[in-house]
């Protein structure tokens, strides 16, 4: 046998095998219903991302007590009232009983008090909050919670509303239907919450959920077509990478946000961070699953991001607006991003900058940062500024205020999570500083960026140093904020 036909021989055996592996894949729809299955079994395969998961916020948000999850101080611990001063008579104790965790609320107008045990922890960053499970099933929230940075109980909901402290308070706090935890917030703490039934009064709860936190399939949808799909079968999972990779189809019986479109993709993220929605959204946000609807549309929340009216000066806990009308509390702070400019004109996502898997860490190093990193992400686009960086900035290179989130995302989002009031970044993306609105309606109501780092400067001292650079076009005389939303960042 010849060299050449050796060849052909070679050739037909490689195509033949590549035919017989191509047509040997399973079929898939691009429309499915799947079950929840759980994270664990996702880590079977995906264990880089699940070990990361392991380590984020999202999983770890939502755990039973233990020695390991519980960070308050539960030996012997206490909470006074800030209207006792000279620490008379705590309003709540802390408490161990082997292996089980008590808070105890002081009964109202007696020296007694009522223990509850705790039965569900809730955060651990900043701050921890407790659930005791009641005989119809509700988990309770309990009225104090653990300020991590303080390293003490704090009455978290009357330091919110800037409201009194009385025994009698701390017991109303446990009446309200938002304090039935499993019927109210655990959408956004759990994975696949199922409402089976409850009363009106929300003293009764038929609640499950497939795991506690923030699991794979809160962002990529219910996973059981995709496992029997991969399962066992080392073709079907070979073929998925060769047509993601050299076809970019999309990965079979999952939702993969890459896959889809921006509004699609980022309902993910606003499910649970977009909490600035219309009473009448509840619903939508609350049974939203990434996927497919039964009419086979994807599920799409996007058209509900701005639908909220942002009312100037609104003072309501967490999703407060400064009186200039830019979105001041951190329940606003998605709000802030699908406001802006870059959302509807570009194709940013929350996981350019944000590690899907590990949420608290940077999607590369450096890049949640005022950094050269940080700086180069923007730049990609923004490509003539490039040209004369520091003609642009007017900053000395490396120096507060020559990185692009130091005047573009000013820190002007009010933190109250943790007891200890700050402020962290607004992600309008393109917000520009109008220090001449500081000077109309004072820094508490209009804060810019220019004051946030020469803090012993005024405003006017901003004012006329922008004149000097000659950017008078910034400087707008206006009742609001022209970066509130982002049909108004184009008059900037």
């Amino acid at each position: 046998m010849g060299l050449k036909s050796f060849v052909y021989i070679f050739i037909g055996l490689i195509v033949a095998a590549v035919a017989m592996v191509w047509f040997s894949q399973d079929n898939y729809d691009q429309v499915f219903h799947a079950e929840y299955v759980g994270s664990e079994v996702c880590g079977d395969c995906h264990i880089i991302n699940y070990d990361a998961w392991l380590k984020s916020p999202h999983h770890n948000i939502t755990h039973a007590p233990s020695e390991n999850t519980v960070v308050g101080n539960f030996n012997n611990g206490s909470f006074f009232l800030n209207t006792d001063p000279n620490k008379t008579s705590p309003a709540v104790k802390s408490f161990r009983e082997g292996d089980e965790f008590y808070l105890a609320l002081k009964d109202i107008n007696s020296e007694q008090y009522t223990p509850f045990k705790i039965d569900k922890v809730i955060g651990y960053q900043y701050r921890q909050t407790y659930l005791t499970e009641e005989e119809g099933g509700v988990l309770r929230r309990l009225p104090v919670q653990w300020s991590v940075a303080r390293g003490e109980f704090f009455a978290y909901w009357n330091e919110q509303e800037q409201s009194p402290e009385t025994v009698d308070d701390l017991w109303e706090q446990m009446k309200p239907l938002n304090s039935a935890w499993n019927l109210y917030c655990a959408r956004c703490h759990t994975t696949n919450l199922q409402q089976i039934s409850k009363d009106r009064a929300h003293t009764v709860a038929n609640v499950k959920w497939t795991e506690d936190g923030v699991g794979c399939e809160v962002c990529h949808g219910p996973g059981s077509e995709h496992v029997d799909y991969m399962q066992d079968k080392p073709v079907n999972r070979m073929m998925s990478l060769v047509n993601l990779k050299l076809f970019d189809e999309p990965v079979p019986y999952i939702m993969n946000a890459a896959d889809h479109s921006q509004g699609v993709a980022l309902s993910v993220c606003a499910r649970c961070h977009g909490s600035d929605i219309l009473r009448k959204r509840m619903d939508a946000y609350r049974t939203y699953s990434p996927g497919y609807d039964h009419a086979g549309n994807l599920n799409d929340l996007s058209e509900y991001f701005t639908e909220a009216e942002s009312v100037p000066g609104r003072t309501f806990p967490t999703l407060q607006v400064w009186p200039d009308g830019r979105p001041k509390g951190l329940g606003t702070l998605f709000r802030t991003f699908a406001d802006s400019a870059h959302y509807e004109q570009t194709d940013m996502r929350c996981y350019d900058c944000h590690d899907p898997h590990n949420n608290k860490q940077p999607a590369q190093f450096g890049i949640l940062e005022p950094t050269e990193v940080s700086n180069q992400f923007c730049l990609e686009c923004h490509q003539p500024i490039q040209q004369n960086l520091t003609a642009h900035t007017r900053h000395a290179p490396d120096t507060k205020g020559s990185y692009c989130y130091d005047c573009h995302m000013p820190k002007n989002m009010l933190n109250q999570v943790s007891g200890i009031d700050y402020f962290v970044r607004s992600h309008n993306v393109g917000t520009i500083p109008n220090p001449l609105l500081s000077v109309k309606m004072g820094l508490e109501n209009s804060p810019n960026a220019c004051n946030e780092c020469h803090t012993k400067q005024s405003p006017q001292w901003a004012v006329d140093k922008m004149r000097e650079w000659g950017m008078d076009g910034h400087l707008v005389e206006t009742d609001l904020h022209l970066n509130r939303n982002a049909h108004s960042d184009f008059t900037h």
